[in-house]
């Protein structure tokens, strides 16, 4: 009975003075839209990873060979990451090793890149480019789709023709009123007919592919490569996940055999797989998450006191009320529960407002910046929860001080 009624006049008196109840509040809904609005991004860069980033970038069932790993975890000591910076690099006879290795894979293929190269068209250009040279089923093996025109082939790669394949980003930059097929594009120094580009992958790590340019590796090695017979990434995609983890050892002990590495010698290479990323980044959303209240807190507190204050101007305002109330039979807890139900729905309201004012600027960043986002039902959860805590919380000494009014005391103020 008596909670309804402290929401009710709680609400009547947000609804009243709809301009001091929004100063009221404002502390507790910069905090929530600051909880919300986070929560509102990681999470959507969370599931972006889990479901999207890690296998378009690695591949399902795909591993990597790579000379050192790529993904730091900040666990690793100095001394371990200058030994991995001593690891020979990756060649084309590993790419050999590899395939006697796991004959039965169903795809193989590697490549080397280069980032931060410009391309230009006309007048046109386009900065911040990745340059691949890949081989035969490279673009198979990614999973790169071509919407206009094809992908490369054998052929361009045993003649060494001078194709590519770009990104969506390259072309719509380059080509923006014509079709890009055909056309030929400037990369430094040479020239490179454009047979096909790519679908849009977009997302927050769409560069990947929609700013990429991809030649026949045999043309990369006599144009860009620093060392022809260097690579810098060799990939292995089996069937299933079970011949994936066989296929591994069988290249581990491959490539050990062939670097003649000794028993219980650290590996000079490094296999790398979409797992690895994902526990990465689980160890950053966790950190984030847990870093979350903390950075909210300081809000939440200045929004508890805002409301505590409040709080005792209304009971110094309605001591009289409260002395009819207890003259009628009006128990302290049931002046206790009133008050602090009247501050919990303050502090509610003002989480409801955060949580709305939140996922506006979720969504909005979603829908100007590759940024995606997602409203987990959790983090409304937390969100709502805090707000009635930071009420019960700022409510107490307040209900309190109602609470244990003298009745004929409080009946005689004015």
């Amino acid at each position: 009975m008596y909670v309804l009624e402290g929401i009710w006049i709680a609400l009547q008196q947000v609804w009243a003075h709809k301009l001091k109840s929004a100063f009221t509040l404002i502390g507790v809904i910069i905090g929530i839209t600051f909880l919300i609005a986070v929560i509102t991004v990681v999470e959507g860069m969370n599931r972006y990873v889990q479901e999207d980033f890690a296998g378009s970038l690695f591949g399902i069932n795909t591993f990597t060979v790579v000379r050192r790993s790529q993904i730091s975890t900040g666990s690793e000591t100095e001394e371990r990451r200058r030994r991995q910076a001593r690891n020979p690099n990756l060649t084309l006879h590993d790419v050999d090793v590899i395939s006697a290795a796991v004959p039965e894979a169903w795809r193989l293929a590697y490549n080397s890149d280069r980032g931060f190269d410009e391309v230009s068209y006309k007048e046109r250009r386009r900065r911040n480019v990745r340059l691949i040279g890949g081989s035969d089923g490279y673009e198979a093996l990614q999973g790169w789709d071509v919407e206009i025109g094809r992908g490369l082939t054998p052929l361009d790669q045993r003649r060494g023709l001078k194709v590519v394949v770009i990104g969506s980003e390259i072309a719509d930059r380059l080509f923006p009123d014509v079709d890009p097929v055909g056309k030929q594009i400037r990369i430094g120094a040479h020239r490179f007919n454009v047979v096909g580009v790519w679908e849009s992958q977009g997302g927050m790590f769409g560069v990947i592919r929609d700013a990429s340019i991809l030649m026949p590796f045999s043309v990369y090695r006599q144009t860009f490569a620093r060392n022809p017979s260097e690579v810098d990434e060799i990939s292995v995609k089996m069937r299933s996940m079970e011949e994936m983890e066989a296929a591994q050892i069988a290249v581990e002990g491959a490539m050990r055999t062939d670097r003649e590495l000794r028993p219980g010698q650290e590996n000079d290479f490094w296999l790398q797989t979409s797992s690895e990323l994902l526990d990465t980044w689980d160890k950053i959303v966790k950190i984030l998450f847990a870093a979350i209240p903390g950075l909210v807190s300081i809000s939440l507190v200045v929004g508890g006191i805002v409301i505590m204050n409040i709080m005792l101007l209304s009971v110094a305002g309605r001591i009289q009320e409260i002395g009819i109330r207890k003259a009628v039979g009006a128990r302290r807890r049931d002046i206790l529960i009133q008050f602090l139900s009247e501050s919990a729905t303050l502090s509610v309201v003002g989480a409801g407002i955060g949580i709305v004012f939140g996922i506006g600027i979720g969504k909005g960043v979603e829908a100007f910046t590759p940024m995606p986002a997602s409203v987990p039902v959790w983090g409304i959860a937390v969100a709502l929860t805090l707000g009635i805590l930071v009420g019960v919380g700022s409510g107490l000494y307040p209900a309190y001080r109602a609470a244990k009014q003298d009745p004929i005391v409080a009946l005689r103020s004015e």
